[in-house]
């Protein structure tokens, strides 16, 4: 057989990497598409408009990594691989968290024109975090096996709700009850803030305890928890000492 029997969409190299486990060890077959990416916060209606988003988060943060700054280039790949993939099946895998769910509505909006049947794991039966990435190979193999079905009509709901993610211009999602709302940019300014006191903190550890408080469906990474904590610092809420190139090297305290 010249195809693979299905084609796998997962966010994240740590759920990528779970799913190509399961694939290798587990008998799924397909071929897995990974898009490293954190679809929780930045823009979404212009590729160049969120690389430079990034790139800003890492100024403060550290070195910049060895991928490239997400820049929603990748995303181009499934619609142009599926204009001539003969793959019977798609199967989107994500968890309801604001990342995924974003990813899913995304991944939807990109199958517009696909006329084959597209599947979703992650909707139920995940233990733990509702992430992809926290589940062991076993237990996705398993879930592929239950997975839901996603109808033209469900399909295009979807796609309707990233067009309005997409073109409202917000830089910061959240999943509450099943769905995706845009928030104010420092919607978790205070949360930080709760993490600081008036002694003299390590960046990374207020950074860290931010991260320990999230709720499990809208967890926060370390860039964005840095860069939020750089604006506090502008905005002359917090106090740094020493050079802010990297995370690590500089303490906080409360204005």
């Amino acid at each position: 057989m010249s195809h693979p029997e299905y084609i796998h969409l997962v966010l994240g190299g740590s759920a990528g990497g779970c799913v190509r486990a399961a694939v290798v060890t587990y008998g799924l077959t397909g071929r897995v598409h990974v898009f490293d990416d954190d679809l929780s916060h930045g823009p979404l209606n212009d590729k160049q408009a969120r690389a430079a988003y990034f790139r800003a988060l890492y100024q403060n943060y550290g070195q910049l990594p060895e991928d490239p700054v997400p820049s929603l280039a990748d995303f181009d790949i499934p619609s142009v691989h599926l204009a001539q993939d003969l793959s019977p099946e798609v199967c989107i895998w994500a968890g309801e968290n604001a990342s995924e769910r974003t990813f899913m509505e995304m991944a939807c909006h990109s199958l517009r024109d696909f006329r084959g049947p597209v599947t979703r794991v992650g909707k139920t039966g995940l233990k733990s975090l509702p992430y992809i990435g926290a589940q062991t190979p076993a237990l996705l193999a398993s879930l592929f096996d239950q997975r839901d079905a996603i109808d033209s009509m469900t399909r295009a709901a979807l796609s309707s709700d990233f067009l309005h993610q997409r073109d409202s211009g917000a830089t910061l999602r959240k999943w509450e009850a099943g769905k995706i709302f845009d928030v104010p940019a420092d919607y978790y300014d205070s949360l930080l803030l709760a993490c600081c006191s008036k002694d003299w903190v390590s960046a990374a550890r207020v950074v860290g305890t931010a991260m320990g408080r999230c709720d499990e469906n809208n967890l926060l990474g370390d860039v964005f928890l840095s860069g939020r904590l750089q604006h506090l610092i502008t905005e002359g809420l917090t106090e740094a000492s020493g050079p802010q190139a990297s995370l690590r090297d500089y303490d906080v305290r409360l204005s």
